[in-house]
């Protein structure tokens, strides 16, 4: 009796044992994983002429080991990019900020810069300086500064003679006054004696306040009879800087950090200072001998086109990394008063995005190698089958060699019509039915990553989940097609309209819910099915229902109306918003290419172009108008078809 495929059944399916991840990284080498004893040499025709050639075990572990490396490598750059662009979004945030803080603390010194040299003119000054008021006119000079002194919100005003001795001050009536104590040591009295204007940041000696001082000479013709000194308060900006997301540090130009949005930070330094520095700090009480001790600075990174990275431990000298915050350090220098002000922005954010983009990445690559998987397992099917039919070709000729050449012709169309068939099988294509899912796939992932951004984590969740359902859609796809596979049109065949309008709806779901959009959708009585493509109408809905939600930016009430109308051969689609409609003279040019209603840089007004083209290819035709109570309308007209599973 003839052997034939059917009798070797059993043996092929045990032939079907495909190692998966060997397989992925193998398909290019035409190699079949696993072999089945049935199919071992069984004539000298099926050894001379077998397609696949077998493979060593360490040739499949070393490919295995390619795949997973390369895979690892995929992964990591995945991360390094996230970690970049993330680094890149908080550098260009926080460069704006730390612009605003330095042009606040330059209007903050500007507003003291010129008040003591208005102050030097006054006439009164000199005479108390050369010693001939009476002491009427000093208590009405103490009296006058303090009046000055509160009017322009300065933390204290007070006139110094040629020694450094102050003789008149805004705190006259103060415990701590000014007055009779000697600041000659301070190098803003020295530099305004130079016939200079001092700028100098101390802690006060007395006051114990940290202040900005702006020193000015009192000049008589080219003699200098002593100096008049405002002092500025800076301690209130700092409550203006704490934020969550960053931390604002200014540094005088030994290294040390006077202001900061941390508390923790002032009177520190970054890095160690030098005992001659330390002297000289001391020798001027700029920081009443304070010990300033300098930050633990754990790690310092290369400048990036961002900015660069620092690490700074929670104590002095803590070195544990579970008190350890890194950085990102955008600075800025403020040349005429010698600060530099830095902008240290926190990184927790970077660690959340780069965990995204490492999930999304990995389920990529797992569902790229799950169609692999499943097209290398059909390749092989298919070329055991066809070796299958080789086999009882080759025992069939051998048995009828000698009958009449009628039967050898009827043989050879047989077969010739098997080979046709198992290759039409094989040209069944995975694309059209996975690129449904996969489109989906890619409008989670982005919505997931903008979700990240607004640290809006159980979306993100949510779009994860959804892109776990759509894998596993993706799957069962995969399944049916393997099981099933079936030679079937792809360019127009019946379509569920509730379906494709469902499926618009999820994709741009977080959309409505985000922008507030009211939904009514009308479902007529029984779901109904069009002549069209699943994947084609879906992206005539997104693009009708994307320009319906652009319409109504700014409207008060937002309310979008689909409704679905049964005809005899056709089906209606309406779909309408309550925006401002489209102006009369524009209703006859919206489905021209490049022609859109919306700003520059919004659309490059192709959507309604190729909505219009694709459903002329669905036989169908597509109408814009308004309604009279208000909002553009589109009805998209398709043919009928019959009801399918």
């Amino acid at each position: 009796m003839m052997e034939t495929p059917e009798d070797n059944k059993s043996t092929f399916s045990g032939g079907c044992i495909v190692e998966p991840a060997a397989l992925v990284f193998t398909a290019a080498l035409g190699y079949s994983a696993g072999k089945s004893d049935a199919l071992r040499p069984r004539n000298r025709i099926l050894n001379s002429q077998r397609p696949l050639l077998p493979m060593s075990g360490r040739l499949r572990i070393a490919l295995l080991c390619a795949g997973i490396a390369l895979s690892a490598a995929l992964l990591w750059s995945s991360a390094w990019w996230a970690r970049q662009n993330a680094l890149e979004e908080i550098s260009n945030r926080e460069a704006n900020t730390l612009n605003l803080i330095v042009e606040n603390l330059r209007g903050e010194l500007g507003k003291y810069l010129f008040q003591p040299r208005l102050l030097a003119a006054n006439p009164v000054l000199k005479t108390i300086l050369k010693g001939r008021a009476p002491a009427a006119e000093l208590a009405n000079l103490n009296r006058e500064l303090e009046r000055i002194n509160d009017a322009s919100g300065a933390l204290d005003t007070y006139l110094m003679d040629s020694q450094g001795l102050t003789v008149a001050a805004s705190n006259w009536s103060s415990p701590r006054t000014f007055i009779g104590q000697q600041f000659a040591y301070r190098p803003y009295f020295k530099a305004a004696m130079q016939g200079q204007l001092g700028r100098y940041f101390a802690l006060g000696s007395t006051s114990h306040q940290r202040g900005y001082y702006f020193a000015y000479p009192v000049r008589e013709q080219d003699t200098i009879l002593g100096v008049i000194v405002v002092k500025m308060q800076l301690d209130t900006l700092e409550s203006s800087w704490i934020s969550p997301e960053h931390q604002i540090a200014v540094i005088d130009y030994d290294n040390v950090i006077f202001l900061s949005s941390n508390p923790d930070w002032r009177f520190h330094t970054l890095g160690p200072i030098a005992p001659r520095v330390k002297q000289r700090l001391d020798r001027s009480r700029k920081y009443d001998q304070r010990p300033l001790p300098a930050l633990a600075l754990l790690q310092r990174s290369a400048p990036e086109s961002w900015g660069r990275l620092l690490t700074i431990g929670a104590g002095d000298k803590d070195t544990t990394s579970s008190g350890n915050t890194e950085y990102l350090v955008k600075e800025v220098k403020m040349a005429d008063a010698g600060w530099r002000v830095l902008l240290l922005a926190s990184t927790d954010a970077v660690t959340g995005r780069v965990a995204v983009a490492v999930i999304i990445s990995a389920s990529a690559l797992l569902s790229i190698s799950l169609i692999a998987v499943v097209v290398i397992q059909r390749r092989h099917r298919f070329s055991e089958r066809i070796r299958l039919q080789e086999l009882a070709r080759q025992q069939l000729e051998d048995r009828v060699q000698e009958r009449t050449e009628e039967l050898r012709q009827t043989q050879d169309g047989l077969i010739q019509a098997s080979k046709l068939a198992a290759l039409g099988q094989m040209s069944a294509g995975l694309s059209h039915e996975l690129n449904q899912p996969l489109t989906a796939i890619r409008a989670y992932a982005e919505n997931a990553r903008v979700f990240l951004e607004r640290q809006q984590l159980a979306t993100v969740s949510q779009n994860l989940d959804g892109i776990s359902e759509l894998t596993a859609r993706m799957a069962r796809i995969i399944k049916i097609l393997r099981t099933y596979a079936r030679n079937e049109p792809v360019d127009i065949r019946p379509v569920s309209v509730a379906h494709c309008i469902d499926e618009t709806l999820s994709l741009l779901d977080q959309r409505l819910r985000q922008e507030a959009i009211e939904v009514r959708y009308v479902r007529p009585p029984e779901d109904c099915c069009v002549n069209g493509g699943d994947v084609r109408l879906q992206q005539v809905l997104v693009n009708l229902v994307s320009n319906a939600l652009d319409a109504m930016r700014g409207v008060p009430e937002k309310r979008l109306d689909i409704s679905v109308q049964r005809e005899e051969v056709s089906v209606v689609i309406s779909i309408a918003d309550s925006g401002p409609g489209i102006p009369r003279e524009q209703l006859g040019r919206v489905f021209d290419p490049f022609f859109s209603t919306k700003e520059v840089g919004q659309g490059m007004g192709l959507g309604l172009s190729i909505t219009y083209g694709i459903v002329k290819q669905f036989g169908g035709h597509i109408a814009a108008g308004n309604r009279n109570t208000g909002g553009a309308e589109f009805k998209l007209v398709l043919t009928a078809a019959p009801l399918q599973e």
